[in-house]
């Protein structure tokens, strides 16, 4: 049951709820409401005397009773409490899609006002293992930037695609906190300064992201997928047509391990063990959750869980408190399930199995061809493939195929198009029994598809373009050929084992040509006698995969390559003189939205002086001119907005070639790319930004 329950009848919106102790005492709680504005509750709160309350009656927040609201005047896009200095009073951070606000409740005050250009997509506070206190870390359009309590950029790095959400915690047992980072482009990455330590691919972008004891952490993405990872590797996940809105961290049994306790759009709230992701307790709300938090609420000296729906409900629970409230139906549904197993079951036991089925085989290939990766499978003799169901994540709808032949066949092959350049796990299962059959034997299998099987090895090509070899990217691997031939034979789907011949043409040297089934692209793979490898190709987000993927096989941990893409390099060089025209503009745009308003202030001023003097033929005048103004306005900030757009996508652009050009490189020369394209991009400078996306 809950220890506490109440309603601020107020909607609530998703994901947009805090809590914080605002004057260092007392726990209260911070929701983003509609309308841009910030609904504060404290249920400790104490009266204020009368003369106090006037005086602040001309600040930003009004308190009545419990609640106080405080007007941002724009779309909220994250919330945020925690300390930013030696000061006990936590502070609220409110990201906006331009700037980050970070606000004193308790004196009614802004600390801080910060503009920033990439966006606040998401803001947590916390201590990184490499800077000495507690700072605020900003997500936004492919950027992470940190904060200090003053709101001075002290650290900025690019991240892939939109970041969506971000957690601090320690992976790697090292007693400092590393930066986990999940983006729209479904990547989670674990940082270390400029450093990418870890990275994984999910199938729809990151939504959540928690930490948790022992070095593992909790994910869900916005196809309804939940899981966790410990030390890089998945312990487990589970799916639901429901989308995760928040998870936390919480001991609510009181066995001393917290537990995984997740709020779904549907109002539902549950809680798992952390090891195996089985469901202990949950409940059900009236309305979709909107966010859950920890706080001591009672003030009891322990920490409630306060959950939050998007109508404004709160409830409380204590750790230790029973949550089994089944959901209506559950247990019939329970019921029914095992009974439906169980007749199943004496099903099979009354039917006598064939002896054929015994020691049957199933035969299992990869290959590729006509554009994808294709699995073959071939049953015994006597015996018919029915169907096959496929499990793999991000290749399918819905992760499963279903292959049901109309007529049962001896042999049956899988089409397979990863669309992304990464391992995929997959888990088959074949129907297999002679024709007309109703008991089938059922074969289940795992299989794992290279990360590079959208790849088919082809001949050199009679007639090569003359830009193709000034396209690609050289390393040193100093590595011997039969190991990287090794890496090859994992990483391809090829027909036969790929062998380094001794006596070869190309005195121990690899090279091989590949066509890309999704694009047709053609890319040329080489390896000398001295391990000095170079990727000729005109996609270099391609030759990042190789790259990182072959390092992380040899294991580097430091590579500085050469590169050359000449056209994506004119692309950044014309996205970063654009930025610089726009900026321009901006300004522009700015000091004359500024002119035209000090005006609009003129007029009202005008307006309102022949309004008391009652001079019709003036006012008449001047409303002609407050329209025509106003209609200035509304063009020119229609004029900004677009421009705002472009920029934006411009900014974009130059932050995915940034992390390309970074991908081309392996530790500290990756950290360094970044550093100095970051530093040529703030400078407007292009010949810089070209040298270090060449040389690093």
């Amino acid at each position: 049951m809950a220890a506490f329950s109440l309603n601020i009848q107020k909607h609530v919106e998703p994901g947009l709820v805090t809590s914080g102790k605002f004057d260092g005492s007392h726990a209260c709680l911070a929701v983003a409401t509609y309308g841009g504005n910030i609904l504060v509750h404290s249920p400790h709160r104490q009266p204020q005397i009368t003369g106090h309350d006037h005086e602040q009656s001309d600040r930003k927040l009004s308190w009545s009773g419990e609640l106080a609201e405080l007007a941002i005047g724009s779309e909220i896009t994250a919330l945020c409490t925690g300390r930013l200095n030696e000061d006990e009073r936590d502070v609220l951070l409110i990201g906006t899609a331009t700037h980050v606000l970070a606000f004193h409740i308790e004196d009614n005050s802004d600390i801080f006002y910060k503009e920033m250009s990439d966006g606040a997509r998401c803001i947590t506070i916390g201590k990184l293992g490499w800077l000495p206190n507690q700072v605020a870390i900003v997500g936004g359009n492919c950027s992470v930037t940190i904060l200090d309590s003053q709101g001075t950029e002290i650290f900025w790095t690019v991240v892939g695609g939109v970041v969506s959400s971000l957690t601090v915690f320690d992976v790697d047992g090292d007693n400092e906190n590393e930066l986990v980072t999940g983006t729209k482009d479904f990547e989670i990455k674990i940082h270390k300064e400029d450093n990418v330590i870890w990275d994984a691919k999910e199938t729809a972008s990151i939504t959540t992201l928690t930490g948790l004891p022992n070095r593992r952490f909790v994910y869900s993405v916005a196809n309804g997928t939940l899981g966790v990872y410990e030390m890089g590797q998945r312990l487990w996940r589970v799916k639901s047509k429901h989308r995760v809105v928040v998870t936390r961290s919480f001991d609510l049994n009181g066995d001393g391990t917290p537990e995984v306790v997740t709020g779904w759009n549907n109002g539902k709230v549950d809680a798992r063990l952390p090891h195996n992701g089985e469901v202990i307790f949950k409940i059900q709300l009236a309305a979709g959750v909107a966010g859950i938090v920890e706080a001591d609420y009672r003030r009891i000296g322990k920490l409630d869980l306060v959950v939050v729906s998007s109508t404004g409900e709160v409830r409380g629970y204590g750790s230790g408190s029973t949550m089994d409230t089944p959901e209506p139906g559950e247990a019939m549904r329970d019921l029914l399930a095992r009974k439906q197993v169980l007749q199943m079951e004496l099903r099979q036991r009354a039917a006598s199995v064939p002896s054929m089925y015994h020691g049957t085989k199933l035969a299992v290939s990869l290959s590729t061809s006509n554009g994808a990766a294709r699995v073959a499978l071939a049953s015994g003799p006597g015996l018919l493939i029915h169907c096959a169901i496929v499990f793999t994540e991000g290749v399918f709808d819905g992760e499963t195929l279903v292959v049901h032949p109309s007529r049962p066949k001896g042999e049956l092959e899988i089409e397979l198009r990863p669309p992304k350049n990464a391992p995929v796990d997959m888990h088959v299962k074949v129907c297999v029994g002679p024709a007309g059959a109703d008991l089938l034997q059922v074969f289940e299998m795992t299989r794992q598809l290279p990360r590079f099987c959208m790849y088919e090895v082809i001949e050199r090509p009679g007639n090569i373009a003359e830009d193709f070899t000034s396209d690609g990217v050289t390393a040193e691997f100093a590595e011997r050929p039969q190991r990287i031939a090794l890496w090859l034979n994992q990483s391809l789907i090829l027909a036969d084992e790929f062998q380094i011949k001794e006596d070869g043409p190309n005195n121990s040297g690899i090279e091989m040509w590949l066509r890309g089934m999704r694009d047709n692209q053609i890319h040329c793979f080489k390896a000398d006698a001295a391990g000095r490898v170079t990727i000729r190709t005109e996609d270099s987000t391609f030759a990042g995969d190789i790259i990182q993927s072959l390092a992380l096989y040899l294991g580097l941990r430091e590579l500085p390559s050469e590169v050359s893409f000449p056209a994506e390099e004119k692309k950044l060089l014309d996205a970063l003189e654009r930025v610089k025209e726009l900026k321009e503009i901006d300004a522009r745009l700015q000091a004359e939205a500024a002119s035209e308003s000090l005006l609009l202030k003129n007029i009202i001023i005008r307006l309102e002086d022949a309004r008391i003097l009652e001079n019709i033929d003036e006012m008449r005048r001047r409303l002609v001119q407050l329209k025509n103004v106003n209609s200035d306005l509304i063009r020119e900030h229609e004029i900004r907005m677009k421009s705002y757009r472009e920029l934006t996508a411009n900014l974009k652009e130059l932050n995915l070639g940034v992390q390309r050009a970074a991908r081309l490189r392996v530790g500290k020369s990756a950290s360094d790319t970044v550093a100095r394209c970051r530093a040529a991009i703030q400078e407007e400078n292009p010949k810089a930004l070209a040298v270090a996306i060449r040389h690093g």
